[in-house]
């Protein structure tokens, strides 16, 4: 029988064969099947897995299988094929194994599609094709689909993911079809062409988009960094772009988008460093997946043996050992696994036969672990700047010791010697690892990779000398070796001014609050400040204002160079100098204006006392003078006694009067501001 013929007599009868998702099943029959996704275990019925052989995949595997373990001698509909999982290699192993089975020779299977298998196991999606070309992506993309999940809260208020069975069956048939339909179209699987004829292929390309879709959405809430991977079999390193997130939403083909995003990654040329942590997929050996580009000759060798140094110190002497799965790697029964010798793939344990989970560490730790590894920093040594403007002994970057000027961070640094590194600076990840150092947060103590500061919350500039990172909590000055060597001198005697003129408008905030409140506190009280309060606070605003000034004048720019000047207005923005200037200079006009408003209260008030009692009085007394003096009255010790009452009674009359007329005028003033 040839290949198309078989391929169209298994098209025909798929659904009628016994083919099942079972991710757990283990075949004790003959009849028995089973394409599994972990290490052969001896059993009576069939699995077929290339963990543990030669082989670079199943597909390879089965090509490779011996005639007389094909089951010829009974029918293909007695056969019962249970599946472990929906993966391209698992399925394209289905078909040549049935192919095989129905006399088609192994020789005759399309070797690229073989290639193909190998290269997705060995976790190749670059050279396997584009997202939207790819097999590989295509059936991927469908399979996931497939996993339509439930979530179900537990009894102890936990929530649990329940996958549908009956779902991923059809998806499972979906997929057989689609790779039926794909050799028969005899097209190539890392160049599939549009094919729209097909609804297996129509349903995959939808569910393609749906996953891009999702993949941009995850990319705003990951981590995207640079790290320094090992290169396999040579002592040397290579700078890469890195992808940590914890995905909640399961983005299937999220490799296959990382790997060929060129526009959104640094090097431009996709992230070949990825690590993924699926809580909702714990236990099974797929919640924390840490894998590298296999085409870029790294290895992930030093981060497996660090995680298994780690299970074994958190086991605490109690880890399960007495069936090893990996013997040649580790006396573990559930180890750290890796896809290959060169370990491009790592995944986390799987659960243990009694249910106990296979790894106790947790993902913040891997990640640290990672961090701890490929940081990038790791292979930059300086030569740090001392107060004298001397040059320190070689250290790390994080190990400098800062400069203090009254708060903030001061360090400034020459490269200990030319080389790769100075490559690594303008990184965005090694720009945001200086600038924790520039802080002074993690003195002298590796800074996590979480939180690493955001790209806005910091200025990167370049000098002639070299760099400089500007941070809220300091500065950092970089001397790379170029043909202007940093004046230590000039940048230390500016940072100085700067922090001057920071810690000086800072105390004057300071003061001016205190001043307010206890403004406030008299007001609240119902309480005049007095006269000579005023006074006081006059020549405190006074002073106050020839300090700011005199500060702004003591610290202005001691030279006109350019990168200098260019450096102080970055700081000035990065510290807010200008914002505490305006803030500080309307503080004072405020509490100068609350003054002033005090002081005309009190002229306001010394004019009413004027014209309410001395207006009446001097008014009569001219009248007691010219009008009261011819009044009968009698004279007792010289006074005119009449004229004086007189002149009492009508002057308090009047006082009342004029007290009256004003208080009316004033409470209807109230009422019309208020009424505005």
């Amino acid at each position: 029988m040839k290949l198309n013929e078989c391929l169209k007599q298994l098209y025909d009868e798929l659904e009628e064969l016994s083919i099942t998702y079972a991710p757990h099943r283990k075949v004790q029959e003959e009849h028995e099947i089973l394409f599994a996704d972990e290490f052969p275990i001896p059993t009576n019925g069939l699995m077929l897995t290339h963990w543990g052989t030669d082989a670079g995949s199943t597909t390879e595997f089965v090509r490779e299988l011996p005639s007389l373990e094909l089951r010829r001698h009974l029918p293909a509909k007695q056969l019962q094929f249970f599946f472990a999982d929906l993966s391209p290699d698992a399925c394209l192993a289905f078909v040549l194994f049935y192919c095989r089975h129905q006399g088609v020779s192994a020789q005759e299977f399309p070797l690229e599609w073989l290639d193909y298998s190998i290269r997705w196991e060995m976790g190749d999606v670059k050279t396997t094709g584009k997202p939207f070309e790819s097999w590989g992506c295509l059936h991927s993309a469908l399979a996931y689909a497939s996993y339509v999940t439930e979530e179900q809260m537990h009894a102890t208020g936990e929530m649990a993911v329940r996958i549908d069975p009956e779902h991923v069956q059809r998806g499972l048939l979906s997929c057989l079809y689609l790779v039926i339909l794909l050799l028969l179209e005899e097209v190539a699987p890392y160049e599939v062409p549009e094919l729209d004829h097909i609804e297996e292929y129509n349903a995959a390309i939808t569910h393609l988009r749906l996953e891009y879709q999702k993949y941009l959405q995850g990319l705003k809430n990951a981590t995207v960094t640079q790290l320094e991977l090992p290169v396999i079999h040579a002592n040397r390193t290579v700078l890469v772009d890195a992808f940590i997130t914890r995905e909640n939403t399961n983005i299937g083909l999220l490799k296959s988008f990382l790997i060929h995003d060129e526009e959104r990654t640094w090097l431009q040329s996709g992230f070949q460093f990825i690590a993924i942590y699926r809580p909702d997929l714990k236990g099974t050996g797929r919640d924390m997946v840490i894998q590298v580009d296999p085409t870029m000759n790294l290895h992930l060798q030093d981060l497996w043996r660090k995680l298994e140094e780690m299970e074994d110190e958190r086991w605490g002497g109690e880890r399960p050992c007495d069936q090893p799965l990996v013997p040649e790697r580790s006396p573990a029964n559930r180890p750290w696994m890796a896809s290959n010798e060169n370990m491009t793939a790592l995944f986390a344990p799987r659960q243990l036969d009694d249910g106990t989970m296979g790894s106790k560490l947790e993902w913040a730790e891997v990640v640290g672990a990672i961090w701890e590894l490929y940081n990038p920093a790791n292979s930059i040594k300086v030569n740090p700047y001392l107060a004298d403007g001397s040059i320190g002994a070689a250290c790390n970057i994080y190990e400098c010791e800062p400069i203090y000027h009254n708060g903030k961070v001061f360090i400034a640094a020459k490269w200990n010697s030319l080389g790769k590194q100075q490559v690594f600076v303008s990184s965005p990840t090694m720009q945001r690892y200086l600038a924790v150092c520039a802080s002074g947060t993690y003195q002298n103590r590796v800074p996590p990779i979480h939180p690493l500061p955001p790209k806005h919350s910091f200025d990167f500039i370049e000098l002639p000398c070299g760099y400089a990172l500007i941070h809220p909590g300091g500065i950092l000055i970089l001397d790379d070796w170029n043909s202007e060597p940093l004046d230590f001198a000039l940048y230390a005697g500016e940072v100085k001014k700067l922090v001057d003129r920071v810690n000086t408008f800072q105390r004057i905030r300071e003061e001016c609050a205190e001043v307010m409140e206890s403004v406030e506190e008299l007001l609240q009280q119902n309480q005049t400040l007095s006269g000579k309060k005023l006074m006081e606070l006059n020549r405190w605003i006074t002073v106050k204002k020839v300090e700011i000034r005199n500060k702004i004048l003591a610290t202005m720019p001691s030279s006109v160079d350019y990168y200098l000047d260019q450096f102080r207005e970055t700081v000035k923005k990065r510290w807010g100098l200008g914002t505490q200037l305006n803030e500080l200079y309307n503080t004072v006009s405020e509490l100068e204006n609350i003054i002033k408003s005090h002081s005309e209260l009190r002229v306001g008030r010394l004019i009413n006392l004027i014209t309410i009692f001395g207006f009446p009085m001097a008014l009569f007394s001219g009248l007691f003078e010219i009008v009261f003096e011819d009044l009968p009255s009698p004279k007792w010790w010289g006074i005119h006694w009449v004229g004086l009452g007189l002149f009492v009674i009508l002057s308090a009359v009047s006082v009342l009067a004029l007290n009256r007329y004003v208080r009316k005028g004033a409470k209807q003033e109230k009422q019309w501001m208020m009424r505005q």
